[in-house]
């Protein structure tokens, strides 16, 4: 059984003739990222893009806690919430990937009920 690592940058370069990334669609990369025409690399970016803003919550409410010495959710992380959730699901749309458009479309109602229970205590209002 033959094992590659598609991590190692070497295999990549390798694999793709040299080239870093191939805008024709035809090397180890274009393959692998499923990509066949050039502006698809630049959906690539905004998926890249919209996977940090959603991973970026988790960093934000680790240093959260971190800083109070107990578990806590900033309002800030239900936004980054959100918004990583959003673009994530027009890059699943655009890649025609609707289990990941399932996936982050679900989520939606957590985050923008989170933020109307915030909304609620901060005028004032019990939520219940």
């Amino acid at each position: 059984m033959m094992m590659i690592n598609l991590c190692a940058p070497a295999l990549v370069l390798a694999a793709s003739g040299g080239a870093a990334a191939d805008p024709g669609g035809s090397g180890f990369f274009s393959a692998w990222a499923n990509v066949e025409d050039p502006w698809e690399y630049w959906l690539l970016v905004f998926g890249l893009i919209a996977q940090t803003t959603f991973f970026a919550r988790w960093i934000l409410q680790w240093v959260a806690s971190e800083r109070r010495g107990e578990s806590h959710m900033p309002q800030l992380f239900w936004w980054l919430s959100l918004s990583g959730a959003t673009m994530l699901f027009a890059y699943f749309s655009l890649r025609g990937e609707p289990i990941g458009m399932l996936g982050q479309s679900v989520g939606w109602v957590v985050y923008a009920r989170n933020l109307h229970l915030i909304k609620l205590k901060a005028v004032g209002r019990d939520p219940r």
